[in-house]
């Protein structure tokens, strides 16, 4: 598994954020001959040109309650938090956006540099902080810092990476009807798209995980087979990617999540959709599910040795960690990690998704809670503390009343943030009994003057309860 975030060295980013915070800090009690107050300025100095290597400028800016370094989400440590929260703070309460430093700082003197950090910070004592600051930073003496104007869009590559995501979900979707439609019909079907599919997946968590656990929370009632194949393939890359896969380990993995349930294209929808209590009859139909899926695996057209490897986790992922559940079968040799990543994911998103026999799902919070219960007997109680510390305590698109008197939808839990504490996309009435997105707000966010969060939860609900498709405001 990989190591613990804490571990890993300070990163280039991390040092010229942390390096700016201190130098804010610093100015506000000392002289500018003070020999700590000018180590710090040319810290700061270092920090910028060290980061202006590819190019002659850095960018900071704020999108969505989180800091962009050159258009890229920052990723920092959960020991940064308060580094991080606090600068977000101080930008947030004198109206900047963002500042453009250039490499050309390396030549300012020392004077001027303090200077510019005692003018970011008497802008809070300000009544217009922006504007004030924007005419103070006016003439040559500042060349070397600009102040940026983002209006809230997201970075044209944060934008890219979107739509890229979009496009390999529902590229992913449209692969596995067509091989599941193949299969029923008997025709001989291949799997090269589908592993080119996967392969794009894996790139984008790579880029950024929050992204694709946004699109997992997608539900289409109507075709919950496929929906559910691809949702549990991307929250096993998840999973895997925090555990540390390989990238070939992540491949085959991402084609187990998309093909552990292709036995069920052999069982009617009145079974399948069958609203009463089914028979034991019905149920057994069910529980073959598993085996009809490996007989399916075999006959691709693919390689033996990819079919070797994906057919364990595909036949075990209705088994439980104590090797219940089923296919049953007298068995002593335990569960395989796939199969057991399968498991946890395959049961999240069925608990969180609307069937016909349960209508209104649970909300993610709830679901992640009762599945904690089944640690050590359903799951494998390592992967599922791994995949609750992933999700976090509120997940992804799980809705959340505020005692704001707001409603928001759960964007992401920061690895660095507070658990119980997500970033959350408000939520406001169109006035047609439906929503628009609001602003994004981190409920980790403390009033400046009573020290009291902003911002505190009241109750979690699915969003379905209010007609929510979360993956509509949240990508």
């Amino acid at each position: 598994m990989t190591t613990d975030s804490q571990e890993r060295p300070d990163q280039p980013d991390e040092i010229f954020l942390r390096t700016f915070y201190w130098l804010l800090q610093t100015v506000k009690i000392h002289q500018d001959n003070n020999k700590v107050l000018q180590e710090s300025a040319r810290e700061f100095i270092n920090s910028v040109v060290q980061s202006c290597v590819d190019d002659p400028h850095i960018t900071l800016e704020i999108f969505r309650g989180r800091f962009y370094l050159r258009e890229k989400k920052l990723i920092y440590r959960i020991v940064s938090f308060d580094l991080v929260h606090g600068m977000l703070q101080f930008f947030e309460s004198r109206g900047l956006q963002g500042l453009r430093l250039s490499i050309t700082v390396g030549d300012a003197p020392i004077e001027q540099v303090l200077a510019f950090a005692r003018i970011l910070n008497h802008a809070g004592r300000q009544e217009n902080p922006l504007a004030w600051i924007a005419q103070r930073l006016e003439g040559d003496a500042f060349s070397w810092v600009e102040i940026v104007h983002n209006q809230e869009e997201l970075p044209e590559e944060e934008l890219e990476l979107r739509e890229r995501a979009k496009r390999a979900y529902f590229y992913s979707l449209a692969a596995v009807k067509d091989v599941g439609k193949k299969i029923f019909s008997k025709r001989p079907v291949g799997i090269r798209k589908t592993k080119r599919l996967v392969q794009k997946l894996v790139d984008i968590l790579s880029e950024d995980e929050s992204l694709l656990l946004s699109m997992s929370t997608i539900r289409d009632f109507d075709d919950y087979t496929y929906t559910h194949s691809v949702n549990v393939a991307v929250l096993s890359l998840c999973l895997g990617k925090r555990i540390g896969l390989s990238r070939t380990a992540m491949e085959r993995l991402g084609i187990c999540g998309l093909f552990h349930d292709l036995g069920k294209t052999a069982i009617s929808r009145e079974i399948l959709f069958k609203p009463e209590r089914l028979t034991n009859q019905e149920f057994e139909e069910i529980e073959r599910h598993p085996v009809k899926s490996v007989i399916d695996i075999v006959k691709l057209r693919t390689d033996g040795d990819l079919k070797a490897k994906i057919i364990p986790p595909i036949f075990e992922h209705h088994l439980k960690y104590d090797l219940s559940g089923y296919p049953r079968y007298h068995r002593e040799k335990p569960q395989g990690l796939f199969g057991r990543i399968l498991s946890i994911a395959d049961v999240f998103d069925a608990m969180t998704s609307s069937r016909v026999y349960r209508p209104v799902p649970f909300s993610p919070d709830r679901a992640l809670g009762m599945m904690t219960e089944g640690a050590g007997k359903d799951f494998d109680p390592i992967l599922l503390k791994v995949f609750f510390n992933m999700l976090g305590v509120f997940p992804v698109g799980t809705l959340l009343e505020l005692d704001t008197g707001e409603i928001g939808l759960a964007m992401e839990t920061p690895e660095e943030a507070m658990q119980d504490r997500p970033m959350v996309l408000i939520l406001v009435s169109d006035g047609k009994d439906g929503f628009r997105k609001g602003k994004p707000v981190n409920l980790a966010e403390r009033d400046t003057h009573t020290g009291l969060f902003r911002r505190n939860i009241v109750k979690s609900r699915h969003p379905e309860s209010y007609g929510i498709q979360p993956a509509e405001f949240l990508l």
